[in-house]
């Protein structure tokens, strides 16, 4: 997995981990809304960290699914 997928994963695990925090808050179970507050910025830090390492490694090609069929020879004297 190459970090621009990772840093994708770590915003993802980020913004559910905030939305946890924001669910937990209103309902006094402070102590949970504060770790889950906590863990979201430490993985927010990390997101960050890696989408700024990776920002110059060349995207992957992506291959289509045209591309992996071998073409009939008929078709293409046509």
């Amino acid at each position: 997995m190459s970090d621009g997928k990772l840093a994708v994963s770590f915003f993802e695990i980020g913004m559910v981990l905030t939305l946890v925090s924001m669910v937990l808050g209103p309902f006094e179970v402070t102590s949970w809304a504060i770790a889950a507050a906590a863990v979201a910025c430490f993985v927010a830090l990390a997101g960050m960290y890696l989408a700024f390492s990776s920002w110059n490694e060349p995207d992957e090609p992506e291959i289509s699914a045209d591309a992996e069929k071998p073409q009939d020879p008929e078709i293409i004297e046509r």
